[in-house]
């Protein structure tokens, strides 16, 4: 077994491992390793979502016929589905809303 040995300046953060050596009752080693593992842990299921460059008149017609023959959905939902803007998509859905084709949540 190999073993990797960092050289980590954690003078920012001494108090925060001081404390968490307390209170888990750990080594400051293994605090770290812990650490590691768990934003390991919590990244894995992340993606990283590349937002889509195209026109507002494009966007519209894509929002139009994604909520087709929807009963409800969400302004966040559109965005994460079709890589676009929040705030693009919220700006449509209220200019659909003034058009009649989209009503807001009670």
């Amino acid at each position: 077994m190999q073993r990797y040995v960092y050289p980590v300046d954690l003078t920012e953060v001494e108090d925060e491992l001081k404390l968490i050596v307390e209170k888990l009752k750990i080594s400051k080693a293994e605090a770290i390793r812990e650490a590691i593992r768990y934003y390991a842990e919590e990244l894995r299921g992340l993606e990283v979502v590349e937002l889509r460059d195209i026109s507002k008149e494009q966007a519209k017609k894509e929002i139009l016929q994604f909520i087709e023959g929807k009963e409800r959905v969400w302004a966040d939902e559109i965005a994460d589905a079709l890589r676009l803007d929040l705030s693009l998509v919220n700006e449509i859905l209220m200019e659909l809303w003034g058009e009649g084709y989209v009503e807001p949540e009670d």
